[in-house]
This record gives structure tokens, sequence and C-alpha cells, in this order.
């Protein structure tokens, strides 16, 4: 339990004189400056709470509020609450403010690599409640990771479209280091098939957190397709909105500064999505990474889709996607995976489709040949932010393959650099991005067959996201053989081990050495890193993935993690 020193309370100092003959009741003196000791103690050290662990009466709403918000206990950074078991209904959901907590149930939780999906949960708790369980809101890089775990959650009984998610947590970000609060969601089971129909967002809703959900189980029929995950960085290292920023930045990859989505099992669901925030703030900008995750019975594109630009309204679509060593099954499919806007990196993932197989691995799309609504519009040489001059071959804002430029701002947008200055002509808000290629390599199909690696759209989109410019796709399923087959280093992507990697190279072209990297703690037979050439016959390390497991899933933190120091507690002056 905390141990609190309040304004009205002094602290019994105890003070020995020892050897030096004379005694505290003997000497005015002593007397005296023990007084002013306690004085200065009383006066100076404002009061501490001390992190603890805080168990619940039951599992019901109102005793699970109490050890958070009062009266029983008022919750403080980096406590833990302990929901007992038990099966509990809530018809209203728990806010969590300016803190980071772990709300924890009880049972046998799944942790580290090799185990997939949640461990054995004794407390479930049931969604009546119009909204989320539990929504963390106010969060900042000084609050403490907030959690949700070990805990089984239905929403069996709630009425249709009445639940946005079943977690929710809204952070603020930063300019400086670690630049978003942290969070972390494992060894949830989500109720089968309860959560399709009440649901209009995802199971767990993000805005401007960094952090990771692992180890969570969620199965709904297959035409269902609710999404795990909803990721959003609206503002991203604390500026303007709708993602403008993540579209203004420079790439993450590799680094805690992405929502990490790892060892889940899932059946018809999506691992991600980025259109719904968790309430009170805008879509947009998302970067995530998906990666040792098992998907059953996937649903449409469904091992780590999300939208585009353009997809809803004012909101920019994903920005930058990690996928890797991911097992899929379903029966035939179009795509496994799908980017309508920024960059992405897909490796060593496996699908098995014996039902008629894939047609592709990723399908890229420019969201505007698709969504034509305002602000946004078609692209077709009409919008201020798209490329000028214009042509069939002309870019449109944020298309699959482009990375950071300049900042766009305001509802109707406009170049950040020129405020007060409405865009109207073709070109005049173009926001320069940066070519910033997308790379599949690795990729395989156990069983089924499979059409093309990589494939465009031909709406509009094939004639300006290129082969061998924007995208760098697989040039065949298998391995290297030799330093020259099957992939010779001209064209698309190669993988295998890096002896087996060419010699010569022709700028832009990828190479995925899956013996390379000390990132996975775990097993040795899954790492990798990405080569490029960036110039002829010269190969550069570009990525390495982030340490895995997420440092987040086993104690740790992720880097600069925010986190303030507890005050002192228990403490003893001796005065000599």
């Amino acid at each position: 339990m905390s141990k609190d020193w309040t304004s009205g309370q002094s602290i019994c100092l105890v003070a020995l004189y020892q050897n030096r003959g004379m005694k505290l009741q003997q000497s005015s003196a002593a007397l005296r400056y023990l007084a002013l000791i306690c004085l200065s103690v009383t006066i100076f050290c404002k009061p501490a709470h001390t992190q603890g662990t805080y168990t619940a009466a039951t599992c019901s709403r109102s005793d699970v509020n109490a050890v958070i918000n009062g009266p029983t206990h008022t919750a403080v950074n980096g406590d833990t609450i302990v929901i007992p078991s038990g099966t509990c209904t809530w018809t209203s959901g728990i806010t969590i403010t300016g803190i980071g907590i772990d709300i924890t149930g009880t049972g046998a939780p799944n942790n580290g690599g090799g185990t997939v999906g949640a461990g054995t949960t004794n407390t479930t708790l049931v969604d009546n409640a119009s909204a989320p369980l539990f929504t963390f809101s106010g969060l900042t890089t000084s609050s403490s990771t907030a959690k949700v775990e070990l805990l089984t959650m239905s929403a069996s009984g709630a009425g249709a479209n009445t639940i946005r998610g079943a977690i929710a947590f809204i952070g603020s970000c930063a300019s400086n280091a670690p630049y978003c609060p942290s969070y972390r969601v494992d060894n949830i089971n989500f109720s089968a098939n309860t959560w399709e129909t009440p649901m209009s967002g995802g199971f767990v809703l993000l805005q401007d957190m960094f952090g990771v959900s692992d180890h969570n189980s969620a199965t709904e029929s297959t035409a269902a397709s609710p999404t795990l995950t909803q990721i959003n960085f609206a503002s991203w290292q604390g500026i303007g909105d709708y993602g403008d920023n993540s579209f203004a930045s420079p790439d993450t990859f590799g680094t805690a500064q992405a929502v990490y989505i790892e060892n889940n099992s899932v059946s018809g669901v999506r691992l991600s999505e980025n259109d719904v925030s968790p309430g009170g703030g805008n879509s947009g900008g998302a970067r995530y990474v998906c990666r040792f995750n098992t998907v059953s019975n996937m649903s449409g594109t469904g091992v780590c889709s999300a939208h585009g630009t353009a997809w809803g309204g004012r909101f920019r679509g994903q920005r930058q996607v990690e996928v890797y060593y991911n097992t899929v099954s379903v029966g035939g499919c179009n795509a496994v995976d799908g980017l309508n806007s920024g960059t992405a990196y897909y490796f060593s993932n496996s699908v098995s489709a014996p039902g008629g197989g894939c047609n592709e691995f990723v399908n890229l799309d420019i969201a505007r040949f698709v969504q034509t609504g305002a602000p946004w519009n078609h692209c077709d040489g009409t919008q201020p932010w798209d490329q000028s001059p214009w042509s069939s071959s002309s870019a449109c804002i944020d298309q699959p393959g482009s990375g950071a430029g300049r900042l766009l701002q305001n509802s109707t947008p406009v170049l950040a650099l020129a405020q007060g200055v409405i865009c109207s002509l073709l070109g005049e808000c173009w926001p320069e991005p940066a070519l910033d290629p997308i790379y599949e390599a690795g990729e395989v199909m156990t069983a089924g067959g499979l059409g093309s690696p990589v494939v465009v759209a031909s709406d509009g989109s094939s004639t300006r996201v290129l082969a061998n410019r924007d995208y760098y796709a697989e040039v065949s399923q298998s391995a290297q053989t030799s330093a020259t087959s099957p992939f010779n280093g001209t064209t698309g992507t190669g993988y295998g081990t890096l002896a087996r990697r060419p010699a010569t190279c022709t700028a832009g072209v990828g190479y995925w050495a899956t013996d390379q990297g000390t990132w996975n703690s775990y097993s040795s037979t899954q790492e990798g890193e990405l080569f490029t050439c960036t110039s002829t016959n010269t190969w550069t390390m570009h990525y390495e993935p982030y340490a895995y497991p997420h440092p987040l899933t086993t104690g740790g933190t992720t880097e600069g993690s925010g986190n303030p120091p507890e005050p002192p507690a228990d403490l003893i002056a001796t005065v000599e």
C-alpha cells in the first residue's frame, strides 16, 4: 500500500547520540536543532505517493472504479489495479486521466516469443456501456506506460454500433524524446463472435501513442472483418493535425516510434486500421508494425492493411508500415496486404491458401482513384496538392512510395510555410515528397498459387506507381541458391544469406539478408536486415527491425520512456 506524507503530519526523527556523554532530554541546544530539522522536512518534502498494487473487491464497475478514481484509492502513475476473477457486466466505462497504470485481471498469461494469442483468463468483463470499458485520456510522455491485460472481454447483449472500441488510449506527443506516451494491451481474449455487430471502430483505439498490442485473441465470422488495433498519429511530435506532420517527418523504421502488433492470434479479424480515432480527435498519419502474428480465415486484405489519404475525408492515410514473419491462412484471396499511401516493407510472411491461392501478396492503389470526396477530390490534374505539370504519370499526393514532404495544415490543406495563402492552382500546395520505395521479399505461399508478388491497380495508379522506382517486388519466392540466382541484382528484391547476395547491383534494388541482425532475442532463425543498392554495385545496410520481443512485453521500457522517478518513501533521518 502507498505511504503518504501530508502537510499536517510530521516525520518521526530519531537522534542518536552515542559516545558523546549527553542525552537528548538534557540538551536544549540539541532539542532546538532537532526541531529545526523537523520543520525543514515538513516544509520542503511535498506529499509523496508511491506506486502500489490495489485489488478491487469484485469485478463490478463500481468496485474497480473505487480503486482507480476513489473513494477507496485514487490511482497514481505506475499503480497496478487487479480485477479479481468473476464475470461482470458493465453499463458504463471507466476513464483514467493523465496517468499510466496497469489494469490486470487474473489468470496465466502468455508472454515472449514463441507463443501467440491470449493465455488463460479468469476475469470476464461484458461491455454493455456504449463506450470502451477503459479509456485512458490525457496521457503524456511523463505518464507511466498504460496497460490493460489478462482479461476476457465480451460485447454480448450490446446494441448495434454502440461501442467505438473495447479499450481506448488518447495521448499527446511532443517534439523531444520519447515523443509519445506508451501503452501495452496483452492477453485479452475478446469473446468470439460478440464484437462485430456492436463495434464501430476496433478492439484497441489509439491516438498519438507508441507501444504494443501483443498476445491477444479475437475471432469473428470471416465476412465480419473487424479490426484489432486502430492506429492514428494525428499530431505527430505534437505538431498539426490529421497526420500532416507524420507525412512531413522522416521515416522511423526499426525504432520504438510506431505501434507494434505482435504475437496475436486472430480469425476473421484484421490486425490494423487507421480510420477511427478514440474520440475527441482526428485520424491520420499511421505508423505501425505487424509481426509474428497468426492470422486465420483472413478477411479482405487483412494482415496489416489500412486506408490511404482521402479514404474518409481530410485525414492522411498510412505513412509507414512494416509487416514480417506473420503466418496467414485463408481459403483464397485477392491480396494478402494492401497499401494506399506512404511506404512499407513486407518480409518473410508465410501464406497458406489451399482454396484457390491469392492474386498477389501486396496490392498498391492510390486512394483518390477510389474515394473522390472533399477536400482531396479526384486525382485528375485539377487539385493544388498534386504534381505539376500534369500528365498520366504525374504523382498524386501521398501515393504509395511517398516519403516525407513539406508540411500541410488546416481543414482545407495549405502549406504551413504559406499561412493565409489559399491553394487553388494545380501544384500550388504540392508537398514535394521524397521518393521512399516499398520493398517486398521472402514472402511464400505454402499452399495455393500466386498471381504476382505486387500488383498496382489499373484505375490510374499503374502509370504513377512504378516497379523498380516506387516499389521493388521479390523476383522469386525461393531464396538465393547462388550469388546470381534467382535474384541477379538488376531489378526487384532478393532474399537469402548475405553470402549469396549478388556482387553487382543496380541502384535502388534491395536484398533481405535473412542471416543478419541481432534484433530477435527469441530465435536466431528469424532475423533479417534490408540492404539496398545506393549506387551501382554498392550495397548499404538500410533497415533492421526493432527489438523483438518488444521491450514493453518483457518488463522493459522503450528508449527514453519518460517515466519520472518516484518520490522517496520510508525515509529515516539520523542526527549525530
